[in-house]
Order: structure tokens, then C-alpha cells, then sequence
């Protein structure tokens, strides 16, 4: 096959997938678009940002999901994960590293690295994919598991942006779920597949540093112990309490929350505090006023704006509007639209995409081994 006849299969069957995605009535992304590892209660309607402890489905190793402005906890998994912005903007720490993105961006985050997100932008749209890395080195892809992938979108110039543009066409695809169509399970290991193939060909990485890992470990742990010490203990005589039993200053233990989350141990403090009243005024009858005192804001007009930066609103409206408190990644029926959108435009290079990622062409000829259907007799 020339390169002209790959070009034109490319756009052929780029051609169809549109016409296929768009004519399918199945494309309404309303149900399909997962909100990212939120918990539901179904009997009361509401979800909180806490994290699933889950593990790859036996059956499928690529998880997709899209979600809205959200504040995500810090966290660390042991799959890849990749997360392309369709809309707006936001702020990810990453393995202490402060990462701004915005719109077209995408980054690769590597298993078992913690990350946090401590911004969003309100008009923010983000879809994601896990990849079980340790899946796809059994499958074929050697190291795959181990590289360390350098992939930030943001810190490079426009020719990575067109170099990783098969990502995104992936990612399009991984989340235009079409479930009703009985091809789809197979259909969308095989865009992982290729999107793996693609990773591990293509992105540029480094070797695992192993020594890097065991320091890493007790450095999680560490925030992680403090953080379930702080909860709950928001006065200044305990965190001198905590910083005391970690070995560490308080302004010490500022600058460690402010390298792994982002934000410095007393904004932390703050944000559970207006969390806790946030749930308070969808959970109880209590006054605004009461409900200020009782998680430690003495100045109205302090607890006000402090409300509102994190809130978008006043707690009168809060209240009235009975929003969620935390993570606010519910997405409307506009923002589903302007998804699929988006999201069909990049589907649309897919036949593009997998040319890449299956890598063959006329220079690669030599390569080829032909081999007969069936063992020939000697007779």
C-alpha cells in the first residue's frame, strides 16, 4: 500500500466515522458521559468527590470519563492517566508541580504519581482515560509499565501539539460510548488499544527512576496522615500539635501542603471549613449565621466572600438553589452538547489516528514476513 492509498483510507474512513457517530441516534451524550469517580446516593440525588477504590474491569483496561469544574482531591492510582481539555481552563499539581492548562492541552500523568486539581474554571469541560499500564506490557508493549512518559502539552511548542493530535482523536472516541450497538465493547478495546500503541511509540519517556519510588511512597503517606490529622482540627494550637509529631515547623508544613496540593495548610483548613458549611446549609435548617459561627467564621462579611470565591455564590443562593457542596461537576444538557461537539470534530481524525499508531509504511516493506495460512506437507 502507497502512502497516497494510506492517506486516502485514512480520510475515508475518517469520513465514515463522522457520518456514523453523527447518524447514530445512540450519540447523545447526556448518559454517557461519566462524571469522574463521584459517588452517588441515589435516594437523596446528590454526589460528593469522593474516589473510587477500584480496580480495572476484568474485561476492559481503559476507563474514560468527562466532568465539569471540579476540585479534585489528591490522590494517586495505579493506571496512566491522560486528560485532554475540550473547554476553559484549570490548575493540576502534579507530583509537586504546578501545571496550568487550559483549552487543547493534554498531559499524561504516570501511574502512582499523586495529583491533585485546586482550580477549576466554571465554564471548564475536561474528559480523561485510565489506562491499566500493567494490561498493556502483558499484551505486548515491553517497559510499558515502568517508562515515565513526557507528555505536557503546555510546555512545548506547536509541533508536539500536532504530534500527540492522535491522542485526542482516541480520547474522542473512548468517550462517544455508543452502548446500545453490540460492537461497541470490542470497538472501544480496540481504540485503546491503538491509543496505548500509540503512547508507547510516540511520546517521548523516561526510564523509572526505582530508587525514586520508595521516597515517593513515604512522602504521600506523609501528607496523606497529615491531612486526616487537619480535618477536622482546625485550630492553630493543634496543627502546632501535628507539625510537632511530624518533626516539622508550622511553616514548614505549610510549604509541604503548598508543594503537594497547592494551596498552604490554613487555605486547606479553610476550604474544609466552607465544605463543612456548604453541607450544612443543603443538609439542615440551621441560619446562615448559626451555621458561619459553627465552622469558625466570626466576620460576616469574610465568611461572605470566602463563600462566594469557592461557591460561585452567595449561601443564601446556595441554599436556595440546593447546590452541591465540593465538587460541582454536573453537566448540563448546553455543556453535552458543546461536548459532542467538540468531541466529534476530534473523533473525525481517527482513521488518521490509527495510520499512526499502527505505524506501517512503505519503508517498512522489507519487514514484512509473509507466511503461508497453513503448515505444507513435505510429500
Amino acid at each position: 500500500m502507497t502512502r497516497g492509498h494510506g492517506s486516502l483510507l485514512a480520510a475515508k474512513l475518517a469520513l465514515e466515522l463522522r457520518q456514523f457517530l453523527i447518524s447514530s441516534k445512540q450519540v447523545g451524550l447526556g448518559t454517557m458521559m461519566n462524571i469522574a469517580y463521584l459517588k452517588t446516593d441515589g435516594e437523596l440525588q446528590i454526589r460528593d468527590s469522593s474516589f473510587e477504590d477500584h480496580a480495572p474491569a476484568e474485561d476492559f483496561h481503559c476507563r474514560a470519563f468527562m466532568h465539569g469544574r471540579a476540585n479534585v482531591p489528591y490522590h494517586w492510582h495505579r493506571e496512566m492517566e491522560i486528560l485532554f481539555v475540550l473547554r476553559g481552563s484549570f490548575r493540576l499539581v502534579v507530583d509537586e508541580q504546578a501545571c496550568e492548562m487550559k483549552q487543547d492541552d493534554v498531559i499524561i500523568i504516570n501511574s502512582d504519581v499523586p495529583h491533585n486539581s485546586t482550580s477549576i474554571s466554571r465554564d471548564a469541560l475536561i474528559c480523561g482515560a485510565h489506562l491499566d499500564v500493567g494490561y498493556f506490557e502483558r499484551m505486548g508493549l515491553p517497559g510499558f509499565a515502568s517508562r515515565h512518559y513526557l507528555c505536557r502539552s503546555f510546555l512545548h511548542s506547536r509541533p508536539f501539539m500536532n504530534r500527540i493530535a492522535p491522542i485526542k482523536a482516541f480520547m474522542a472516541r473512548l468517550i462517544l460510548d455508543q452502548t446500545s450497538r453490540p460492537e461497541e465493547v470490542i470497538i472501544r478495546q480496540t481504540v485503546a488499544n491503538l491509543l496505548a500503541c500509540f503512547i508507547y511509540r510516540q511520546i517521548p519517556h523516561l526510564k523509572a527512576d526505582s530508587d525514586a519510588a520508595p521516597l515517593r511512597s513515604d512522602s504521600r503517606d506523609r501528607i496523606l496522615r497529615i491531612m486526616g490529622a487537619v480535618e477536622g482540627q482546625l485550630d492553630n494550637q493543634r496543627l502546632s500539635a501535628i507539625a510537632a509529631a511530624e518533626g516539622l515547623t508550622l511553616s514548614h508544613l505549610s510549604r509541604l501542603f503548598k508543594r503537594h496540593l497547592g494551596i498552604g495548610y490554613r487555605d486547606y483548613c479553610q476550604s474544609l471549613r466552607l465544605d463543612t458549611a456548604a453541607d450544612e446549609l443543603h443538609r439542615t435548617d440551621h441560619t446562615v449565621g448559626v451555621i458561619m459561627e459553627r465552622n469558625g467564621f466570626g466576620n460576616p462579611a469574610v465568611f461572605y466572600n470566602k463563600f462566594r470565591g469557592r461557591f460561585g455564590c452567595s449561601p443564601a443562593e446556595f441554599r436556595r438553589a440546593r447546590h452541591l457542596p465540593g465538587v460541582q461537576s454536573a453537566l448540563t444538557e448546553e455543556d453535552t452538547l458543546e461536548a459532542q461537539r467538540i468531541l466529534l470534530r476530534y473523533a473525525a481524525d481517527l482513521g488518521k489516528a490509527a495510520e499512526i499508531a499502527v505505524g506501517i509504511n512503505v519503508a517498512g516493506r522489507k519487514q514484512i514476513a509473509l507466511r503461508a495460512p497453513h503448515s505444507a506437507s513435505l510429500d
